[in-house]
């Protein structure tokens, strides 16, 4: 309400807008309610000198701010940044990137092979969306490359099974995984995948080269069909392909695989907003390396978990930070294993590394995780 009584008393040389790209210190905005025509602006001087928390910038796209503009000129002036609903960052412990703001939705592409699957990537993207307030989404791409084994094994009793062991404190896989002939490091990717589907994330299984549609497409362009949805994902994923299968044939430019790198080449360069026919919004955003959580603390982090969430309302205390030791603490029960349920081994590992970084933020470590117990193995 107060937002809303906020907004009805602007000045009347003030009008909304969203802001659709940034340049620097320049903002392309969009005039609401008909978002057109797009406006090139500047930020009031004293909004620009006042203090943001280290972030790169004091505005995102998908921010909603007041503007105005002098009769006679192009150039809009923005006033007033109004308060956001939502938000979507990464950070380093010197710097938070808001990627995006308001934003209803954000879908993660993953490539399920070539590049192959980062599940540290997907944890990372999971917790800032759960503690920015935005719905996570996981579209896992290049179903097409996977192998006849581990589409067989996919759809096969022994997956699920094996996907159950893996998170049962009282069981070891049997036989161990290393000791599986037909268990390879791909079906391990994919096992990896269903675990989020497990956890409750929406998730879309998506071969993008066919021309034809798939239960799973339908599904996800069902999603987007409202609000604000943001892509991000790392290059060569898919993600321009599957804009393009979302939004409309050639919204976006698409770029293949190094075959030198096997990495993918950057097509997007800055987060962009677009509106869609329908009235609903997409924001596109650059092919992202890295996403660092230094914005977060330990319990934030802990709890961003969905594993931990409810655990944690269980603990004796509501203010339990759940650091080892703590009293009748129940998310530490299941980090130590003595819960009903563990995490899945790639999930520990993941938390375990991000907890690492907060300790340690100034270093970073690729490949050089140390398992805590024997009871977790290398796939």
């Amino acid at each position: 309400m107060a937002d809303r009584d906020k907004q009805e008393a602007k000045p009347s040389n003030q009008k909304e807008a969203i802001v659709s790209r940034i340049f620097g210190a320049y903002y392309s905005i969009l005039p609401e309610p008909q978002r057109e025509p797009e406006l090139r602006a500047v930020l009031r001087g004293r909004l620009r000198l006042e203090k943001q928390d280290n972030q790169r910038n004091p505005l995102a796209v998908g921010d909603r701010v007041l503007f105005s503009q002098e009769e006679g000129t192009e150039e809009a002036i923005i006033e007033e940044i109004l308060p956001r609903e939502s938000f979507l960052a990464r950070s380093s412990p010197y710097e938070t990137h808001v990627l995006a703001a308001n934003v209803d939705r954000a879908i993660a592409v993953c490539a399920l092979k070539d590049p192959s699957l980062r599940p540290g990537f997907i944890d990372r993207f999971l917790s800032a969306c759960e503690t920015g307030n935005v719905e996570p989404h996981l579209a896992f791409t290049k179903t097409d490359l996977l192998s006849e084994e581990t589409v067989h094994f996919a759809s096969s009793i022994e997956c699920l099974e094996l996907l159950r062991d893996l998170v049962d404190p009282d069981k070891e896989p049997d036989p161990p995984l290393e000791e599986r002939d037909s268990f390879t490091a791909e079906s391990y990717d994919f096992l990896t995948a269903l675990n989020y589907r497990r956890l409750g994330y929406p998730c879309y299984f998506l071969d993008l080269l066919t021309e034809e549609t798939s239960p799973d497409l339908e599904r996800l362009q069902e999603v987007v069909m409202a609000g604000t949805t943001l892509l991000t994902g790392h290059s060569g994923t898919g993600k321009s392909t599957l804009f393009n299968r979302l939004f409309g044939s050639g919204a976006q430019k698409t770029s293949d695989v190094s075959e030198s790198t096997r990495k993918g080449r950057h097509t997007t360069t800055n987060p962009i907003l677009m509106v869609l026919p329908d009235g609903g919004m997409v924001i596109d955003t650059p092919g992202i390396k890295e996403w660092g959580v230094a914005h977060l603390d330990r319990k934030e982090l802990l709890e961003s978990f969905r594993e931990l969430e409810e655990a944690s309302e269980q603990c004796r205390f509501r203010n339990c930070d759940h650091t080892e030791g703590s009293t009748d603490c129940a998310v530490q029960e299941i980090l130590q294993g003595q819960g009903e349920e563990i995490l899945f081994p790639e999930r520990q590992k993941s938390l375990d590394q991000m907890l690492e970084s907060l300790k340690s933020p100034d270093r970073v470590r690729k490949g050089d995780y140390i398992k805590p117990t024997g009871r977790m193995r290398n796939k």
